[in-house]
């Protein structure tokens, strides 16, 4: 009897450490900003999945506007980035299509700020519809800024989707202010040429 007394005690203080040590590593885990989530509440999935649409709204924009004004072979580019972007996208992959969307505004402002181009009606549609696809992707990207500004993964989740979400965050206000750039050359243009401009186009460079 007393044999079978002393191992339950021994087993009741064993379960009692057990529950303490994971009670301490939860505690170290919220004080080292566990849990992937932001201050807003925001998971890492959920950041990388807003980025990624916005991502998407950015290069098909960019892929309208670039036919529009004669580039077909760097709006072919971005349209296949903009297809082969999917949501549980990698920080490598996020990094491709950063590249992308950068050589692609480049291009169209150095375009845009070129010689007079001529458009025909059909020219001028696809410039206004992608006009309005990228104002959308700016709205998009400010709207994740808070999300963003207080992720901090888990210990052990600093990879996949951890990793892109801190990819994200340290890259997307210069991505808003690269983009609000880009929008406004669009928008001056499309007044110089008689383009009709969308009204999400003003919408957006007011959050900027």
């Amino acid at each position: 009897m007393k044999k079978i007394t002393l191992a339950a005690l021994i087993t009741s203080v064993s379960l009692l450490s057990a529950n303490a040590a994971f009670a301490q590593f939860g505690d170290l885990k919220k004080s080292l900003g566990g849990g992937d989530k932001s201050a807003d509440g925001a998971s890492a999935e959920q950041i990388v999945t807003k980025y990624v649409g916005g991502a998407k709204s950015v290069m098909t924009a960019d892929a309208k506007m670039l036919e529009a004004v004669g580039l077909k072979d760097q709006a072919a580019i971005a349209n296949l980035q903009a297809k082969n972007l999917t949501e549980g996208a990698s920080k490598d992959s996020l990094e491709e299509s950063a590249k992308v969307q950068t050589e692609s505004s480049k291009a169209l402002e150095t375009k845009l700020n070129g010689e007079k181009i001529v458009m025909d009606a059909k020219s001028k549609k696809l410039f206004s519809d992608g006009v309005k696809d990228l104002a959308g992707g700016v709205v998009q990207y400010v709207g994740m800024s808070k999300d963003v500004s207080g992720f901090k993964p888990s210990i052990g989740s600093i990879s996949g989707s951890g990793k892109s979400a801190i990819y994200v965050g340290k890259t997307l206000p210069d991505t808003i202010k690269n983009l609000g750039r880009t929008l406004k050359s669009a928008i001056d243009f499309s007044k110089a040429n008689d383009i009709p401009v969308p009204k999400e186009a003003n919408d957006a460079t007011s959050l900027l």
